[in-house]
């Protein structure tokens, strides 16, 4: 969705600016607007298809961040996060990535010991040397390790809440397809897991429409998806996409006499699986 990424780009940009000292007034006013952009039940690029004033409409967007909201909808990059970026150490964002830690305490730990990155971060906690910063503490060091290690864990997985939304525009861009006779996500999503790695998307055409040219005719369609960033695989039964959102989608195209027990295989993890083969085998 659309509006996970324009409100991650405000949030970023209200952070550096804090880190900067800018106005308090303009950083809450990009923080408050992340807030708003990522409750919106309406995705807002489908919104400027129908017409775009109405996002002016939303309370809490002015002129200048209607602009911006357009301009990352349009072109995937904001030009003022952009230009922030090029005089931002990266790894900062990093730190501000951490659950526990904003702008104030990154700013605290980079002005006083010139950490920039979690490597650096990671061995001063460790070392103890956060825990004398004024504001800080033991207790609040051992947090900052656990934060480290839950993010260098789940950094390239996406959570539940976001991957389901991604799913569903997709599929419902799928559906435009008049090939497609089922479709379902599949793999962890479907088990509900808290983190996804990838989406994994299953799809069946009918008896009579189950041929080369219109299983041709989905991938094609999956591939020229408006959010595609980089197209991993484009084959006849399996394709890959990576969205702007660095998320990885896979689809695959079955008969629909296959759909039932492939949607089980692929939802299915390894372990269950091969017990679920197991079990099988016995009853042959």
């Amino acid at each position: 969705m659309i509006n996970n990424k324009i409100a991650d780009i405000f949030q970023e940009i209200g952070d550096i600016l804090e880190i900067q000292n800018e106005n308090v007034f303009r950083i809450r006013s990009y923080h408050r607007a992340a807030q708003i952009v990522r409750n919106l039940a309406t995705d807002l690029e489908e919104l400027k298809k129908k017409d775009q004033k109405k996002i002016k409409e939303i309370k809490g967007i002015g002129e200048d961040l209607f602009n911006k909201i357009v301009e990352i909808i349009e072109t995937g990059k904001c030009d003022m996060h952009q230009k922030l970026l090029g005089h931002f150490h990266p790894g900062l964002l990093d730190m501000l990535r951490l659950r526990g830690i904003g702008p104030k305490k990154v700013k605290l730990i980079y002005t006083n010991l010139g950490i920039k990155d979690l490597k650096e971060l990671e061995k001063a906690a460790k070392e103890g040397r956060l825990q004398n910063l004024p504001g800080m503490g033991k207790k609040t060091e051992q947090a900052i390790i656990k934060s480290i290690d839950d993010f260098n864990k789940y950094s390239e997985r996406s959570t539940l809440p976001i991957a389901l939304d991604e799913a569903e525009l997709i599929i419902s861009y799928l559906k435009e397809n008049k090939f497609v006779s089922k479709i379902e996500y599949a793999g962890s999503l479907r088990r509900r897991k808290e983190t996804i790695g990838d989406i994994d998307i299953l799809v069946c055409t009918n008896t009579k429409n189950h041929n080369k040219k219109n299983v041709k005719s989905i991938m094609d369609h999956f591939i020229n998806y408006s959010r595609a960033q980089e197209i991993l695989a484009h084959g006849p039964t399996k394709s890959s996409i990576v969205l702007d959102t660095g998320i990885q989608v896979d689809l695959r195209v079955v008969e629909e006499k296959s759909f039932g027990a492939a949607l089980h295989y692929f939802t299915g993890s390894k372990a269950h699986n091969i017990i679920i083969r197991d079990i099988a085998k016995r009853k042959a």
